[in-house]
């Protein structure tokens, strides 16, 4: 295809974390990722509706490929079995990452897989045959963690794959073998990033009396659609309204 493979990675490993039938913004994904869209709907992991070229629909395939462990996985999930495959005996796997205080990344590998999960929290810059260097940015933590990644998740595969001249340094200083200063800002950027979360949905407000307003926000809660309420305005926030919008009829 001629397409990046670390973003071609990425954008299935992404894919797989998405809902099956949910429309998703063309204009959220990178130049690459809008370019692969062509292809994925070819290969039916994708759906383009013609009526409007700004959207895609994640399919049943692109979804299901992540519950089968010998295929494609979500993003998480790929995180903890890159993580969990370091004890498998395999030398390929360890010791290629060294990072700086200033957030500089060297990682000392080839594998296009090793590289494409360093993708997902990193800006490369520079790439050789044998390595590639980048640096963790806000902007890069922000991207994983849209993708379900958590901080936790990057220390640790950071620490796992750490290069053994890093373990050695920190086991003659008696030191972390992470810098603490890198630790503690990517635990910050995801606190960051959770300060505010959108969720799609439908506001109710204008009841007509507290009763009717009650009434519905416990049907709604007792559905699983409620997110917000307040008791004040007499107005909740809800994921979806079919149901609750046929009960409010029936109670008329």
């Amino acid at each position: 295809m001629g397409l990046d493979s670390i973003e071609l990675l990425s954008f299935l490993f992404m894919l797989g974390s998405l809902e099956c039938g949910r429309p998703y913004s063309v204009l959220a994904l990178t130049t690459t990722q809008r370019e692969m869209l062509t292809y994925l709907s070819t290969f039916g992991l994708i759906y383009l509706p013609q009526e409007n070229n700004n959207i895609y629909y994640p399919t049943r395939l692109s979804t299901t490929l992540t519950s089968d462990s010998s295929a494609l996985r979500s993003v998480s999930d790929g995180f903890d079995a890159a993580i969990s495959g370091n004890s498998s005996g395999n030398n390929n796997s360890k010791g290629f990452i060294i990072i700086e205080t200033n957030y500089r990344i060297y990682a000392y590998t080839n594998s296009p897989l090793q590289i494409a999960v360093l993708a997902l929290f990193t800006k490369f810059s520079t790439r050789y045959p044998n390595m590639v260097a980048g640096k963790i940015t806000r902007e890069s933590v922000a991207n994983a963690i849209s993708h379900g990644i958590t901080s936790d998740q990057i220390i640790s595969f950071l620490g796992t794959h750490a290069h053994p001249q890093l373990t050695k340094s920190a086991a003659i200083k008696g030191a972390p073998v992470l810098p603490p200063t890198v630790v503690d800002q990517i635990r910050l950027w995801q606190i960051e990033n959770e300060r505010m979360k959108t969720i799609a949905g439908f506001l109710f407000r204008d009841f007509e009396s507290l009763k009717e307003y009650e009434s519905c926000v416990r049907y709604a809660n007792e559905i699983g659609v409620l997110v917000w309420r307040n008791e004040v305005k007499k107005m909740f926030f809800v994921t979806r309204h079919e149901q609750l919008r046929d009960y409010i009829k029936s109670q008329k």
